[in-house]
């Protein structure tokens, strides 16, 4: 009896351990339909600009992650054509196209960006018809003369420092739960050593 539940920890633990450590296979799962009209775009969306891109900031990669993860793309806003826009602002986006993130963000290119949801927290992604700004002649025409942004400046946390503290916890959890398998298989090992000389 004491052999068979020993046994059976030991499979727990190291199937466990092979979950944890296995990099999570993503799934295509985004599908887009055909884009509304700019007059619909004007309606729906929270804020439209074009914008010169800062920086993107990606979540680190640790042994738990979803292709949903967000980045944020921090841009110099140029033209407004919906919303109160400052001179930058930050735009959130799911990490993969997986699960309908834009992933053609480049830092120093020009974008013309369609937003939805809070003005505090814009979001947008593959299917809401972002494009570089050489390749949106169509759409510039059709949304005609835009407005500038306000000169206010958002306060946003520093990127890097938010970057670091990601990375620190994700790598102190891995060594915490790896550290953790390691020493319950040992003790049960050890356990059942003695259990088998007697």
């Amino acid at each position: 009896m004491w052999k068979r539940t020993v046994m059976a920890l030991l499979s727990f633990l190291i199937l466990f351990g092979m979950w944890f450590v296995i990099e999570p296979v993503t799934v295509n799962a985004c599908s887009c339909a055909e884009l509304p009209s700019i007059e619909e775009q004007l309606e729906r969306k929270t804020a439209i600009f074009t914008g010169k891109i800062l920086s993107v900031t990606k979540p680190v990669k640790g042994k738990i992650w979803s292709s949903a993860d967000p980045v944020k793309v921090l841009f110099e806003v140029k033209t407004v054509w919906k919303g109160e826009l400052g001179s930058q602002t930050t735009v959130h986006t799911a990490l993969s196209s997986e699960s309908c993130g834009y992933e053609g963000f480049e830092v120093n290119k020009e974008y013309i960006v369609f937003t939805y949801g809070d003005p505090d927290r814009l979001e947008t992604g593959l299917c809401e018809g972002n494009k570089t700004l050489a390749s949106a002649k169509e759409e510039l025409k059709a949304l005609g003369t835009g407005y500038e942004p306000s000169k206010i400046i958002p306060h946003e946390i520093p990127l890097e420092i938010s970057s670091i503290n990601m990375e620190a916890d994700n790598g102190y959890i891995t060594i915490v739960f790896v550290s953790v398998i390691i020493l319950i298989t040992f003790i049960l090992l050890i356990l059942f050593l003695r259990r088998r000389r007697r």
